[in-house]
């Protein structure tokens, strides 16, 4: 069964669009020690990642019903959205203020519900015949 699906990567395209803008207002709300700019940055790109992941996970289980949880769009947005943030403090575009530090920790806090989610999707899993939902199945 394939687990990468186009709706996956369209998903991964628009969310690596959506992650360097949320990295540059942050910060620059970093740099201008504005709280608003980034509160408003990262409640914008939650609220848009989560869209996003519920517009991107609808027409994938319109098109292939995988019972996976939801767990693919999660992971891959931990993956891109670290590998940004990585990418950009090597490049120096991060605020005189920040440290790559707080990257690190973000990503092993982050990576920790990432491993609750593993544990709930091999779960989901073992109710499933190829990641098909049994009683869809046999309807």
């Amino acid at each position: 069964m394939k687990s990468i699906t186009n709706y996956l990567l369209k998903f991964a395209l628009v969310a690596t669009v959506l992650s360097i803008f949320f990295r540059y207002f942050l910060s620059y709300g970093i740099d201008n020690k504005s709280t608003f700019t980034i509160i408003l940055s990262a409640t914008l790109y939650g609220v848009g990642m989560f869209a996003l992941g519920w517009h991107f996970g609808k027409k994938e289980w319109n098109y292939l019903p995988l019972y996976d949880v939801g767990f693919r769009f999660h992971f891959t947005t931990y993956l891109i959205h670290n590998l940004i943030s990585e990418l950009w403090f090597l490049f120096g575009y991060n605020s005189h203020y920040e440290r790559v530090n707080i990257v690190h920790t973000t990503a092993i806090i982050w990576g920790v519900f990432i491993c609750f989610h593993f544990i709930l999707f091999l779960k989901a899993r073992k109710s499933t015949i190829n990641n098909l939902d049994k009683s869809d199945l046999f309807e």
